[in-house]
């Protein structure tokens, strides 16, 4: 029986992707097929399983190539599709200060999508007039930094930043142009991340207090529990597709 597959509307809307090479990105439901791949996911390996699992269910594109603003939206898709679209988590209310349980409904979950004028590689334009041109994280570059972190023993979140400088420099090149740069300057290339964020707000999420039923607002942890919730908790709470 032939699989089927959904159609993903996903939060860059495909402008960061080669049109040539990607038309449409869909996926399937999870299955006990996948379940090897998933026991092995932890959060330490998980860019690196992540990416071996999506590419069993994904169509219309390579995982790796993925930003990580679509990464999140199809994880998030994938959990609240395939086990709960309810995520249990424990908060301090802001107005009574107790500690009480909420449940998130994911399909409540702001989605953000890349503005319509955004284009890659993007002009970034530094404190002099120059122009440094730019990309959006990858899931490939995640990896990549992971693996420099575990061989340098330290973090060095100018190495990360180099990998999205879209010019013909050599890696160590575009670190030392960085470690050379203004602390205004290297803020601006950061603020080029921060300002093209997208994918599923998790920075906020609005609640109402079980215990005083007053209003309050909290993130949302990114816990392996969010994709794949244990048992107990998908037995608790139906299943709703989005």
């Amino acid at each position: 029986m032939e699989e089927k597959y959904h159609v993903l509307s996903l939060p860059s809307k495909l402008k960061v992707y080669d049109k040539t090479k990607v038309k449409e990105v869909s996926v399937r439901y999870l299955k006990g097929k996948d379940e090897k791949l998933i026991g092995e996911l932890t959060l330490s390996n998980f860019d690196k399983k992540y990416v071996l699992l999506l590419e069993q269910i994904l169509k219309g594109i390579d995982p790796r190539e993925l930003t990580l603003g679509d990464r999140t939206y199809i994880a998030i898709w994938l959990s609240m599709n395939c086990y709960s679209s309810i995520y249990p988590i424990t908060v301090t209310c802001e107005n009574c200060f107790k500690r009480t349980e909420i449940e998130i409904e994911l399909k409540k979950l702001e989605k953000i999508d890349l503005d319509e004028k955004f284009v890659e590689p993007h002009p970034v334009t530094l404190m002099d007039g120059s122009i440094i041109y730019m990309r959006l994280l990858r899931v490939k570059d995640n990896i990549a930094y992971i693996d420099y972190v575990t061989n340098k023993g330290q973090e060095d979140q100018n190495y990360k930043l180099a990998l999205t400088l879209c010019d013909d420099r050599s890696i160590i090149e575009k670190v030392q142009f960085l470690e050379n740069l203004s602390v205004k300057d290297l803020n601006i290339l950061k603020a080029f991340h921060s300002d093209n964020m997208h994918g599923v707000n998790l920075e906020h999420y609005e609640f109402i207090c079980p215990k005083c039923k007053e209003a309050g607002d909290t993130p949302v942890p990114f816990r392996f529990e969010l994709l794949f919730p244990d048992a107990s908790t998908i037995a608790k709470f139906a299943r709703n597709s989005i």
